[in-house]
């Protein structure tokens, strides 16, 4: 996955929006962890020395190595021409950020748009466009209700590590969409958010079947249909884990976190913004998306990582 695997993308509006690369060497600013809409593959977005955005899809042998003594403003997104533009003040941010306020600003992107009086135009622009309904599905008793701009396709769905998901619906704007989603969330058995620490306790406690999560979506929409008393005519459900993973499924319980910033091997794939690779014979993970706004040192070499021992069972 990832190698080979260039061209130009272009946004929703038909403007190119950039073209994707093999994973460069050096150091750079990772910036986003996605996947692109039009191939559904896996991608990091980097900003070299001289405030380029590149578009890299990780793939074969290869080292990612951060430097935490300091996170950097992201940079800003100009939502209509679909392109990024580095920090001017090329400032420093607290932990818990990844834009400045005046990148945030410039950006004007709120997903919590329904909380708050003051719109930004952007975001105004952005609502008025059509937007999809969909569960996403982590486990039997986890499922997710969101709404996402339609011309991102599966991309949303993707980035967060749904491994199952139905689309119910795409409406001719997001504030339709956000009705839907409100009224589901307050169902019992969905929720609106799932954080990234219990997705990864789902992904590495219990092994994922994509039978059990075909029906535990379709109980979920009976659910929804007969509780709200609406229909949803073209369902789509969708088996995602094929844009995750370089290869046939395995067994995720055997997947080790690596606790240091750093990550080595041979790529595998990414669940969400979840990392994996082959090392040696183990396969690991790193959470890249608490690495944006740090840089990170990418080399085509393995280095020797820390591992926490295999606990075997006694018999």
């Amino acid at each position: 996955m990832g190698s080979g695997r260039g061209g130009i993308v272009t946004s929703g509006a038909g403007k190119v929006a950039h073209k994707f690369i093999d994973l460069p060497i050096g150091t750079f600013l990772l910036t986003r962890v996605s996947f692109d809409s039009e191939h559904n593959a896996p991608y990091l977005r980097l900003m070299n020395e001289a405030g380029e955005f590149l578009y890299a899809h990780p793939g074969g042998q290869c080292t990612l190595e951060f430097n935490m003594h300091r996170k950097r403003c992201i940079g800003w997104y100009d939502m209509r021409a679909g392109n990024c533009h580095s920090c001017p003040a090329e400032r420093e941010v607290d932990d818990k950020y990844e834009q400045c306020p005046e990148c945030q600003q410039k950006t004007g992107f709120n997903p919590a748009f329904y909380n708050t009086t003051e719109l930004s135009q952007q975001q105004a622009e952005l609502n008025a466009k059509p937007h999809i309904l969909y569960l996403a599905y982590f486990a039997p008793h986890v499922i997710k209700v969101g709404i996402t701009y339609a011309a991102r396709n599966l991309a949303r769905l993707l980035e967060q590590g749904a491994r199952s998901a139905v689309i119910l619906e795409t409406f001719p704007s997001a504030n339709i969409a956000r009705q839907y989603e409100a009224q589901i969330a307050r169902l019992p058995g969905i929720c609106e958010s799932v954080q990234l620490r219990k997705k990864i306790n789902l992904l590495t406690e219990q092994r994922y079947d994509q039978t059990t999560a075909r029906q535990s979506l379709e109980q979920a929409v009976q659910e929804i249909t007969m509780r709200l008393n609406v229909s949803f005519e073209d369902c789509e459900y969708l088996e995602l884990s094929r844009y995750m993973l370089d290869g046939p499924e395995f067994d995720s319980t055997m997947l080790s976190e690596i606790s240091e910033p750093k990550i080595s091997g041979e790529f595998v794939g990414m669940i969400g913004s979840l990392i994996i690779m082959r090392y040696g014979e183990r396969p690991i993970f790193l959470p890249l998306k608490k690495f944006i706004g740090r840089d990170v040192i990418i080399s085509r070499e393995t280095v020797p990582l820390e591992l926490a021992p295999l606990q075997t069972a006694l018999f």
